[in-house]
């Protein structure tokens, strides 16, 4: 899904197939008759319609709304007390869903439709977008909460003290999902705005166990019972309505929406739940949620509003043409910071001053490396200052790079440089350890598979040639699973923090903390882990389909303490910056498992 180009379908085209599927499709029997009361809804909120539901039998209903009346064919599905009825609205692409609580009669009701306007350009810091564009085929959604009256007596009119409310108590929990359809996710709640899911039957390059960040909504019916919607905005467009059963681990979903072939979904699917983890929430621990905009700090209007980080969007592409433009006549190395500007940077060191070595990466072939010789890459470094080095690919000659360096770990020094001339503008990273000689170099260039703007990375494994230290013969450095399941929360500053949630062996997810203190925006990436020991970790992630930069970090767990680099091109130039934080542990899932 992450990678995948879903087609733009017309307004024409979303009607009419979706049109086409009248009724949602059930893994249920038919309902009993006498499950079916008629009622009118008592529904709170902004834009709140008057609805009332006289059934015909079981497959179709008289629904009036705001006054006006429709027949329509219906699909009601059960669990426990909870009964979901959900109905197009005839002429349009527009459907109710009605989540009503038989022991309570207290309902949640969803009105959805497709269709969004968003703007495109502008930036995270509230620049002028330049334009606008159409995606008809997303899911759009409301809802409003209340309760249900029979017309017949049999049900109380008396109105109730609570209703259905808004919830952060699904807040930092992991769910394995098998579904009756065969498809297995694993999905976080990190955030009261978002949700994170791993597809885990995609065989292949293209969206294999890659993380992808979706807007949802969490909403708490009983202490047993929950609604997780969520919403493939800069995916499918997709849309989820679950109620969630976390006695018997059970989950009832309704899918909206338009598969990667352009067909029409509409369909009740059941599945089985495991609970993988429970990271903590850092609200007061008196916050409960109901109030998520306050949380979120947040005043979305109008309807439908909600949260949606469209990157695709914010950053527009660039030929690779104006990216050389670009990033040849602006280059700020070392100069200002990152996004994840930060307080919390470790000092660096000026270990390296005045040293000569040699860094011998192992004879891995690779089709991206044209600077590789044709037995293993050789650089020689000599470093001037704190600030300056030398130094030579291959027996090449010597370029004049900026660098700073850090000691993550006893021994381990890492720093970074751009080499002068080079075509892709290649930046190196090293992380050499001074006490095994072991070394590891990620190669980031500007230019990926996807964009011309977007970085690309890759790792290579060698030793240190330096007087007094003599490498393992056969041991390296290696890529590692140590940190997946694994979540940290992170300091960067007073003003900034966000959670990383290790959710694959391929890709993670990033969220930004709210005023409140609960989580917020997310977004995810693909990424790579390396283990240079057992106290220092190396932590690779290129913002792909995003703002395309490379984050780099070596984290200590030991010390609960990062150092790192962040690197990128824009229409402003090339950028390398450093950044660092100190962490908090959270939690961690069960996941490993579901991974081959």
């Amino acid at each position: 899904m992450f990678f995948h180009k879903y087609s733009k379908l017309s307004p024409e085209e979303v009607r009419s197939k979706f049109a086409a599927v009248p009724k949602a499709s059930s893994p249920l029997a038919a309902p009993k008759r006498d499950r079916l009361v008629d009622c009118s809804l008592k529904l709170t909120g902004e834009f709140a319609p008057d609805l009332a539901y006289k059934f015909i039998d079981t497959e179709r209903v008289t629904v009036t709304e705001n006054g006006k009346s429709y027949d329509t064919a219906f699909s009601v599905a059960v669990i426990g007390p909870v009964s979901v009825l959900t109905h197009q609205v005839p002429g349009s692409d527009r459907t109710f869903t009605v989540i009503l609580d038989l022991d309570t009669l207290l309902v949640t009701v969803f009105e959805t439709w497709f269709g969004i306007t968003v703007p495109v350009g502008g930036n995270l810091f509230g620049g002028e977008p330049s334009g606008s564009r159409d995606i008809y085929r997303e899911v759009q959604r409301h809802y409003w909460f209340g309760y249900a009256v029979s017309e017949n007596g049999r049900w109380s009119k008396e109105a109730p003290v609570k209703l259905h409310t808004s919830t952060n108590r699904l807040e930092g929990k992991g769910l394995y999902w098998e579904f009756a359809h065969g498809k297995r996710h694993l999905t976080f709640f990190p955030s009261i705005l978002c949700s994170t899911t791993v597809e885990l039957n995609h065989q292949g390059l293209l969206g294999d166990s890659i993380t992808i960040t979706t807007p949802a909504d969490y909403i708490k019916i009983t202490d047993e019972f929950y609604i997780y919607a969520n919403w493939e905005a800069e995916f499918s467009g997709i849309g989820h309505i679950a109620v969630l059963d976390l006695f018997e681990l059970k989950a009832l979903t309704l899918t909206i929406g338009f598969d990667e072939n352009d067909a029409a979904l509409y369909r009740f699917v059941k599945a089985g739940l495991t609970v993988t983890g429970d990271a903590a929430h850092l609200e007061h621990i008196n916050n409960q949620g109901e109030d998520l905009k306050k949380d979120a700090g947040m005043a979305l209007e109008g309807k439908g509003a909600r949260y949606a980080y469209r990157p695709a969007d914010m950053h527009l592409p660039m030929t690779r043409e104006e990216v050389v433009k670009a990033c040849t006549e602006k280059q700020a190395i070392y100069e200002g910071m990152s996004i994840m500007s930060s307080a919390n940077v470790m000092p660096f060191t000026d270990f390296l001053a005045g040293k000569k070595f040699r860094v011998i990466l192992d004879n891995e072939k690779h089709a991206a490396a044209p600077w590789a010789g044709d037995n293993k890459a050789v650089y020689e470094y000599e470093v001037i200052d704190g600030e300056n080095l030398k130094v030579s690919i291959n027996g090449g000659s010597y370029t004049l790079e900026k660098y700073r360096a850090f000691e993550p770990a006893k021994d381990i020094y890492l720093f970074s440089h751009q080499i002068t001339g080079d075509p892709n503008f290649l930046n190196l990273t090293v992380a050499a350890d001074f006490s095994t000689g072991l070394v590891t170099v990620v190669h980031g260039q500007i230019g990926s598979w996807l964009h011309p703007h977007e970085a690309s990375g890759y790792a290579k494994f060698g030793v240190l040639e330096y007087p007094g230290v003599t490498p393992p013969f056969a041991r390296r450095h290696h890529f590692t699973t140590d940190l997946v399941g694994k979540s940290y929360a992170w300091s960067y500053s007073d003003q900034m923090a966000s959670i990383h949630v290790y959710s694959s062996p391929e890709s993670y997810s990033w969220t930004i903390f709210t005023g409140e203190n609960a989580g917020g925006a997310s977004w995810s990436s693909p990424c790579f882990y390396i283990k240079l020991r057992d106290d220092a970790y190396l932590f690779q992630w290129v913002e792909e389909n995003c703002n395309g930069g490379q984050g780099l970090m070596v984290f200590n767990p030991y010390i609960m303490h990062d150092a790192g680099y962040f690197y990128g091109a824009s229409e402003n130039g090339l950028q390398l910056t450093i950044m660092g934080a100190y962490a908090r542990k959270v939690g961690s899932f069960d996941i490993a498992k579901y991974f081959n």
